[in-house]
């Protein structure tokens, strides 16, 4: 693998690590009850339990 790959794929990595850690900081951000959403089950017409 030539230099300049091994220097675009450490630099795609650290990106990639920025990212991440920027969706779970907006994630965190939010009120519990929105980042919960998907832990809901939906129980018939009434609503949704947890």
């Amino acid at each position: 693998m030539s230099e300049s790959k091994k220097k675009r794929l450490e630099r795609l990595k650290a990106e990639t690590e920025r990212a991440e850690v920027e969706q779970i900081r907006r994630l965190l951000a939010l009120p519990p009850e929105k980042r919960t959403h998907f832990l809901r089950r939906r129980t018939g017409f009434t609503g949704s339990a947890l």
